[in-house]
This record gives structure tokens, C-alpha cells and sequence, in this order.
């Protein structure tokens, strides 16, 4: 090895592969044909499930064809934006846990991970104790 080459460090980088989020690969033994994460799977389930529940209030609303092509399409529109979407940079599931986190936390902050609390103020007025003499 060359004086040059041994000054050099060799490392890699993994960066690249954690802005990405975790897909579900296999789904009870099937594979799904295109990538899905977990919070948009539970967009498309809960989306559904409610379309499902409140499908007879709003299906006299709209016309048959156009009650069905949105029953259809919107859980997976609203997947899309879901694994699209940023708040402050993060994605939706890592601020709601912040913002659950910051409803949770002590109103007064923590100290060494306990919430605070201040000392309990000293009672500084004196006892007067009367001793009588001995007769």
C-alpha cells in the first residue's frame, strides 16, 4: 500500500437508505405488487371501514357510479398523500407521537427524567413554648 492510500479512511454511507420509510414486504405469506407502508395501510383499512359504516348516508347524495368510484378511490388517494406528507420535515405518524409525547409530558418539564416538582416551602414562623419553673 502506498503512502497515499494509507492516509485515506474508507467508510460507507447508509443515509440514503433510512429516508425511506419501511415498506411491508409480505403480507400473511402474500406480497403485495407494490410497495405499501404500514400507516398507509391503516389510512386505506380505517378509510374504508368508514366508508363502509356511513355508506347509507351519503350514497343517496351522489349518483350510484360516482358513490362507487369514490368509495373505491379515495383510500388509496388519501394513501398516497399520507406517505407523501411532511410536517416540520417529519411524516404524519412521527408527529402525531411527538405531539401525543408533548400532550403526556409534565406541564413544569423534568429533571434527570422525572417530572418536577419544587420544594415545599419552609414554615419560618416560630413555635412560642412556655416553660413554667419548678415551685
Amino acid at each position: 500500500m502506498s503512502d497515499h492510500m494509507s492516509d485515506q479512511v474508507m467508510c460507507a454511507t447508509y443515509t440514503h437508505a433510512r429516508r425511506h420509510p419501511i415498506v411491508l414486504g409480505k403480507i400473511a405469506g402474500w406480497t403485495p405488487p407494490f410497495q405499501i407502508s404500514v400507516p398507509q395501510m391503516a389510512v386505506i383499512v380505517g378509510v374504508f371501514a368508514f366508508e363502509m359504516m356511513t355508506w347509507r348516508y351519503w350514497r343517496l347524495v351522489l349518483p350510484q357510479t360516482l358513490a362507487t368510484v369514490l368509495a373505491i378511490s379515495l383510500p388509496w388517494v388519501l394513501a398516497w398523500a399520507v406517505r407523501r406528507a411532511r410536517v416540520e420535515g417529519r411524516s404524519l405518524v412521527r408527529t402525531a407521537a411527538g405531539h401525543l409525547m408533548l400532550l403526556v409530558a409534565s406541564p413544569t418539564g423534568s429533571v434527570g427524567g422525572r417530572p418536577y416538582t419544587q420544594a415545599r416551602k419552609a414554615d419560618l414562623r416560630g413555635d412560642v413554648v412556655r416553660v413554667e419553673a419548678d415551685r
